[in-house]
């Protein structure tokens, strides 16, 4: 589907298997927001104004399909 740097990849990965995480906006988490991998819970941590972002299903999707990483899923489906 889409080429991923190694950096977006491993955050990708690190949502898929930990759930939600903080983030600093930068250009890496706008380009998978743009594509709809990752979206943006709406929390913010006030200290460091990091963006709260979790994985969609085009996210994992992305994961199993192209990088044959098969991650079953977690916390985000609560949510």
């Amino acid at each position: 589907m889409y080429k991923l740097p190694p950096g977006s990849l491993y955050r990708l990965r690190t949502l898929a298997e930990t759930g939600a995480r903080f983030y600093q906006v930068s250009g890496y988490m706008r380009r998978m927001e743009v594509l709809g991998l990752v979206i943006a819970t709406g929390r913010t941590d006030p200290d460091t104004k990091n963006v709260e972002y979790r994985i969609t299903d085009a996210g994992r999707a992305e994961l199993e399909e192209r990088h044959g990483l098969s991650l079953s899923k977690s916390f985000d489906d609560k949510a």
